[in-house]
């Protein structure tokens, strides 16, 4: 481990330099073959976007605190993983809890099933309905083919419908004809053992292109906190998977995609209830995850402001555990229309269908019924130009129908003045539910079996209510963005959000022990502030910087209840009050590349999973830097040497409440060659 550390010490020396001291003037001179640098900011704030309105619009032009993170900068990240490219948003907390679970949040209410954020990958999501979260070690998109990722924080219900609370995140890949020709990419390292993929696109007929893909990665695992033992969470995925884009005259545009996986990994369940004695114990376990999705989507352009388009896509995912064996079968169908009325308005509207059918086999410590559910849907959304490219102001709603809650409305109202190209200011207030889980609604799981004479309350589960209603938030958002000159950019994004009806868990008396039921029992409200600037100094050199500011303030909504009050206190301590982060790209020649990546979170709170009903653990503040040099002998030749978590040599970032015991996440030193052909 010598060679690592030295390697570890020099590349964090190197990125501290290259990110705080300004560089030589001779290195101003080299002539860097990177279009991202040489990009002024104007054209960057021109980058369209679709998430917001699910229609084209310009970044600069979007009433909603919007961060885009493109190709370029997952490139220069040196990330392996969407989680670790989705840290670079303001506002989004991101933190790894073992070699495959992360905890990824907006605006708070983090956990392994962070409940109050919608992710997406080309508009499929990838919500839960079993537990209302993500399980992010099955989102394992090709990076290379992702081009750019669209991350809205603040509610996005009258668009995208429940669950899109507190944000929405959209994926968004490249079409076929951008990725023509052929990629092998290798790499391998001390956390991440091994890496592979290849792709190869090309054309098919006289309007289509076609790509196909597959990869694969071997994880090390990590080592438990305090002991320095073995975590046993290595983890290892492999996936493959194709995509065409083709277009039927002038007026038509179709996609087809799909993708299947598997994914393989260890872990340690820590407590392993059981009915009978030792009752609990620490069991190493498998994870075992099988899936893949089809995707058709179909534009038909009537006009020049007029589009009609279909979305149509099949989703199965089966998660087998030791403790949990579920699986989902999901068809979901969107018809939107487009049109301009006049010269003063743009309308969008849409209908939705979504039949969710999930299989279970019960075990001892899990219990969710089989079950079918259909949700219909339908929006409508008005963008009315009171001054024609200055001021506009967007109404609209959408109407969801539910299984569990029944009929759900989310209204927003957005304002956007632009009184010139350098300056934009916006406004917003929206509603958004975030609509019950499987698991609250009508799940039983083991929660405890020690009996009262080892210190325990006997038989304990959470179970589900079929009284349990949907969260509610209501947010209030405002932003400016502001370009002084092409080469520095400032976003800023306020908002103030109140919640009603948060969950909690109530106990009730049973004949062997005691059942927590899921009610509704917490009010309250956060505020803060996010800010994202990117500065280009030189045409050698770009910093971009985040920074997010975070407070809560939560109540039990029937005085009584200790669990109430107690969780009303955990939400509030949760999040952490400041993240910063700061990205340095510099082309030291016209083919190298030093990047660096600094990033800060304060310190908050979690609960262990071997206590749940115990005190807060404190998460202390952390600093993570990461570091990497990128070669290119030739055009289409990539050598990348990239050091992870530098300054620690293993580090807890969050308290896992689901099952796995605290793990410490250690520094990993990884190379890789990319070859496009």
């Amino acid at each position: 481990m010598a060679h690592t550390r030295l390697l570890g010490t020099t590349l964090t020396a190197v990125a501290v330099m290259a990110t705080i001291l300004p560089m030589q003037p001779a290195m101003a001179t080299a002539e860097a073959d990177n279009l991202y640098l040489e990009m002024d900011l104007s054209q960057l704030m021109q980058v369209t976007v679709t998430s917001v309105g699910k229609k084209p619009q310009t970044l600069a032009n979007t009433p909603a605190a919007v961060y885009v993170i493109s190709q370029e900068d997952i490139r220069r990240s040196g990330a392996t993983s969407i989680p670790e490219v989705l840290a670079m948003a303001p506002g989004i907390q991101v933190s790894q809890i073992s070699g495959s679970k992360w905890s990824i949040s907006s605006r708070g209410f983090s956990g392994f099933i962070s409940n109050k954020l919608l992710v997406l990958i080309d508009g499929r999501s990838v919500y839960s309905p079993a537990y209302s979260g993500v399980f992010w070690d099955a989102q394992n998109t090709m990076l290379e083919d992702i081009d750019r990722i669209e991350v809205i924080r603040g509610p996005g219900g009258t668009i995208w419908g429940a669950n899109a609370v507190n944000g929405v995140i959209n994926i968004i890949t490249k079409k076929a004809q951008d990725t023509q020709g052929g990629l092998l990419r290798a790499g391998m390292g001390d956390q991440e053992k091994l890496q592979g993929a290849t792709r190869y696109g090309g054309k098919i007929g006289d309007t289509a292109f076609a790509r196909f893909y597959a990869m694969g990665n071997d994880r090390a695992s990590n080592q438990l906190a305090g002991s320095g033992l073995d975590a046993g969470d290595g983890w290892n995925t492999l996936q493959t998977g194709f995509r065409a884009d083709g277009t039927v005259g002038t007026k038509n545009e179709w996609t087809l995609q799909g993708d299947l996986y598997r994914n393989r990994g260890d872990q340690i369940i820590f407590p392993y209830w059981l009915p009978t004695a030792p009752y609990a114990l620490e069991k190493h376990s498998d994870l075992d995850e099988d899936g893949g999705n089809l995707l058709g989507t179909w534009q038909h352009r009537m006009g020049s402001h007029e589009r009609l388009s279909l979305q149509m896509y099949y989703d199965y995912t089966a998660n087998n555990q030791d403790w949990l064996n579920l699986a989902y079968r999901t068809l979901d169908a969107t018809l939107q229309y487009e049109t301009r009325l006049g010269e003063r308005n743009d309308i969008t509207g849409g209908l939705g269908f979504r039949r969710i059918e999930g299989d279970s086999d019960s075990t001892f410590q899990t219990v969710i019924p089989n079950r079918t559910n259909e949700i219909y849907s339908l929006f409508l959304q008005d963008a009315f130009h009171l001054v024609p490219d200055h001021l506009t102001l967007t109404l609209g709603s959408k109407y969801e129908h539910n299984p569990y809650t029944g009929s759900e409305w989310q209204p927003s109202g957005k304002l956007l003045w632009a009184p010139n190209e350098r300056h934009s200011y916006w406004a917003s207030i929206a509603r958004a539910v975030r609509t019950p889980s499987a698991w609250e609604h009508e799940a039983q799981v083991a929660f405890s079996t020690l009996p009262p004479y080892l210190g325990g309350m006997g038989d304990v589960y959470t179970r589900g209510s079929a009284e349990f209603t949907s969260d509610t938030a209501l947010s209030y958002e405002a932003g400016y963005r502001w370009q002084p000159h092409q080469r520095f950019s400032l976003d800023i994004a306020l908002f103030y959000t109140v919640y009603d009806d948060l969950h909690t868990l109530r106990p009730r008396p049973t004949a062997t022990g005691v059942d927590l039921v899921f009610t509704n029992g917490i009010t309250g409200h956060n505020y803060g502030v996010e800010l994202a600037a990117t500065w280009k100094p030189a045409t050698w050199l770009a910093l971009a910087g985040t920074y997010g500011y975070l407070q809560s303030d939560y109540d039990p909504e029937t005085p009584g209840f200790p669990m109430d009050q107690s969780l009303a206190v955990f939400f509030e301590k949760l999040p952490p009050a400041h993240q910063f982060g700061l990205r340095s790209s510099i082309d030291l020649a016209a083919n190298w590349q030093l990047n660096g990546w600094l990033r800060y979170t304060d310190n908050f709170i979690g609960r262990s999973s071997s206590d749940l009903l115990q005190a807060e653990r404190p998460i202390d503040a952390t600093t993570n830097l990461s570091v990497n040099l990128i070669w290119k002998p030739r055009p289409t030749l990539e050598c990348m040497l990239s050091g992870q978590n530098l300054l620690n040599s293993s580090q807890l970032y969050y308290y896992s409440e689901h099952l796995t015991p605290p793990t410490e996440i250690e520094r990993g030193v990884f190379g890789k060659i990319t070859w496009r052909f």
